[in-house]
């Protein structure tokens, strides 16, 4: 499965830095190694992100933004999401099609617009929408995006996921049918359960920005910044963890080329910190069973 980590160039993370933040040496190891970027045409179609990505030398997932753009009152015009696919290929690795929000006639109506233009996006199945729609993709595609996710309890969405999974994205072995990507997949346990081929989450900057980090080899997150509430909640915090707890915590750290006291001190740090996190749970979900099948919940 790939794991891709959205908007780091909207975050303004170079190879070199984020924004004016300069990166150790350690640091950019790290950000260079990440594999999978996905970038939200409504906030890259601005030449400067394209002549950073292009000078980094990456290739990014590129999704339309229409969520943020129908939520900000913005209309994305399509034919210029078009042109910009067309106009900067090396610098795009597949690219998903324009979300008509609501309206799944929309999308579908962009699809063949769009395919018309001669841009090949991926289409878009959203929560809650008729599956007919689905079964027409499924029917003639080999890789397809759900979209309209993030808004939904995880609970609430793991029924949903269940049944399409079960129903229409599966073979009698429990293997895809087809290449799966879930947009803004954010629980882990959710990665876990179903055989994608890919996801996209923004926890990493998330996490960062309220003071904590991912802890790769327990999937739990934990709290460093020096001015985080949970400084008085025992083992909330790094400071208020056992002693052995923090040697080993600090050791794990330090081995990746990191800093205690940076990653306390700054949430761009944390950023590449949670970078390398999610990185690090990539590949361990690449050497799962691609595999999925439904557990009978039962009395006896």
């Amino acid at each position: 499965m790939k794991l891709y980590l959205a908007a780091v160039y909207t975050n303004n993370f170079t190879f070199e830095s984020r924004g004016r933040v300069e990166l150790n040496e350690g640091e950019k190891v790290h950000r260079k190694k990440l594999r999978y970027i996905l970038e939200s045409y409504h906030y890259v179609h601005r030449q400067r992100f394209v002549d950073t990505m292009r000078e980094d030398g990456v290739k990014v997932f590129l999704d339309s933004g229409a969520f943020s753009a129908f939520f900000g009152g913005v209309e994305i015009d399509i034919d210029a999401y078009c042109d910009y696919i067309k106009r900067n290929e090396d610098i795009v690795e597949v690219a998903s099609v324009l979300d008509g929000i609501g309206d799944p006639q929309k999308t579908y109506d962009n699809q063949t617009y769009m395919e018309a233009q001669d841009t090949r996006p991926l289409p878009c199945f959203h929560y809650g929408e008729d599956p007919r729609y689905l079964e027409h993709y499924v029917e003639n595609y080999d890789y397809i995006t759900l979209g309209g996710m993030v808004p939904i309890s995880t609970p609430q969405l793991r029924l949903w996921l269940d049944e399409i999974w079960e129903k229409y994205l599966t073979d009698s072995s429990g293997r895809a049918k087809l290449k799966v990507h879930g947009f803004g997949m954010t629980a882990l346990p959710l990665m876990k359960r179903y055989p994608w081929h890919s996801v996209d989450s923004s926890s990493w900057v998330q996490i960062a920005n309220f003071g904590n980090i991912l802890l790769p080899w327990n999937n739990q997150v934990l709290s460093v910044s020096d001015e985080s509430p949970s400084l008085k909640e025992k083992g909330k915090h790094f400071s208020n963890l056992a002693p052995v707890q923090q040697d080993a915590v600090r050791e794990r750290i330090e081995a990746q080329g990191f800093s205690m006291d940076r990653l306390a001190d700054n949430f761009v740090f944390r950023q590449v910190w949670n970078m390398y996190a999610f990185r690090d749970i990539n590949e361990r979900l690449e050497k799962k069973d691609a595999t999925y099948k439904m557990t009978q919940e039962t009395l006896f």
